[in-house]
């Protein structure tokens, strides 16, 4: 809800000088997580009340833009020990859900909701959804985590562009 209020509140302006730079730094941390995660673990910032933290700093991300919330939810998970990506995707995949319905709820009491392209860009989630997962249990993960990446610093390149 705080990531949400926030969007309804920021300029069109404000939003795309933002954009890019979160979708740069979630792509880094999941470039780095597993060092990140080294460090961390060497520093005591490793347990359940970092992670909640960390989780809790995802999901104002994720309720104020939602482009790269998988990349950022699957860097956090991997920072705190889901090493599976096939696992990690699964849970990303419900807490970006949960997310997301939290988020539209606060964006539909503010009157931000474009019902029309909404429900089209659901059903098009939906179908990418199942799609995505098919497909990502086929990909060999020393294989996905790069596409990841390479897909995370393209899209912050295009954003950097606009």
């Amino acid at each position: 809800m705080i990531g949400a209020g926030l969007l309804l509140i920021t300029s069109d302006a404000a939003f795309g000088v933002i954009v890019p730079w979160l979708l740069l730094f979630a792509t880094v941390l999941f470039a780095f997580g597993a060092r990140l995660s080294a460090w961390l673990k060497r520093q005591g910032i490793h347990g359940k009340g970092a992670m909640l933290g960390g989780l809790f700093a995802v999901s104002v991300y994720g309720g104020y833009f939602n482009g790269g919330l998988g990349i950022l939810l699957l860097a956090h998970l991997s920072l705190f020990g889901l090493s599976s990506l096939n696992a990690a995707n699964g849970l990303k995949n419900l807490l970006s859900a949960v997310l997301t319905a939290i988020a539209v709820a606060a964006y539909a009491a503010g009157g931000a909701v474009h019902w029309t392209e909404a429900v089209l860009m659901m059903a098009g989630t939906i179908a990418g959804g199942y799609a995505g997962a098919r497909l990502a249990r086929r990909i060999p993960p020393s294989k996905l985590r790069p596409g990841i990446v390479a897909v995370g610093l393209a899209m912050s390149v295009l954003f950097f562009l606009r």
